[in-house]
């Protein structure tokens, strides 16, 4: 009779501590980057959701033939609002994690009938957790032109159009 050792297959405890600690140094490594890809998608998000009540109610105003206002506060987690609300018709919009600055005279921006805008300014959404991470929206006078950019990771407070760079 021939007897065969057999062996078990698995992981001894010395393989399972390798595999976990190199599981643990790459954790480690790409955890800095998530978190920014995290904050830079909150940012972007802000930005599209800002532009995009904008950009509503510039339509509710040539579409109802009335001048459509909206209203922009300012600070951390900032709100928008329509007045009157229906020219905002998904509703008004709180912009969660991001703190919004913006220029003297761009805390209401009215929108004609024609969707023409005596408002101008630059608003720039950043990061509440990393005020370097901004974006700006600058609107223009007269047709109410928008454009987005970066807004200077240099210029932490101020609201100039020129440091509103179109993204790559």
């Amino acid at each position: 009779m021939r007897f065969s050792a057999v062996r078990e297959q698995g992981m001894t405890l010395i393989e399972i501590l390798i595999v976990l600690t190199v599981a643990a140094i790459l954790a480690v490594a790409v955890t800095p980057s998530f978190l920014y890809w995290l904050e830079t998608q909150r940012v972007n998000q802000a930005l599209e959701s800002l532009e995009g009540a904008l950009r509503e109610a510039q339509r509710e105003a040539m579409r109802r033939n009335q001048a459509c206002r909206v209203t922009i506060n300012t600070g951390t987690n900032p709100t928008i609002v329509g007045d009157p609300p229906q020219c905002l018709p998904n509703g008004s919009r709180r912009l969660e994690n991001v703190t919004l600055r913006r220029e003297t005279g761009t805390a209401s921006i009215r929108f004609g009938f024609q969707g023409r805008t005596s408002s101008t300014g630059t608003i720039v959404i950043a990061a509440t957790n990393n005020p370097t991470l901004q974006r700006c929206l600058v609107i223009s006078l007269g047709l109410g032109i928008m454009r987005t950019g970066n807004y200077l990771e240099t210029d932490t407070t101020g609201t100039t159009a020129n440091n509103c760079q179109a993204r790559n």
